[in-house]
């Protein structure tokens, strides 16, 4: 009985890792300045802000392509 739950428990294992767990978000690091980085900061702690959102919502903001007439 130990071995086949042995072998379920690894083969669940094997397959979460290899083809569900592939797929998730994964997130990245970005280098800046500690200046930069206290100045950012400050800013979201006094607005009531979580860094990382704030981040993700400026750089979606200028990089993000506009759209023309027909939301192309």
């Amino acid at each position: 009985m130990n071995v086949i739950h042995s072998y379920l428990v690894w083969f669940f294992s094997y397959f979460y890792h290899t083809y569900i767990k592939k797929y998730m978000k994964r997130t990245k690091n970005l280098k800046i300045t500690p200046k930069t980085h206290e100045l950012l900061k400050e800013y979201c702690e006094e607005n009531g802000l979580k860094m990382f959102a704030f981040v993700e919502k400026i750089i979606k903001e200028k990089c993000d392509k506009p759209k023309d007439m027909y939301g192309e």
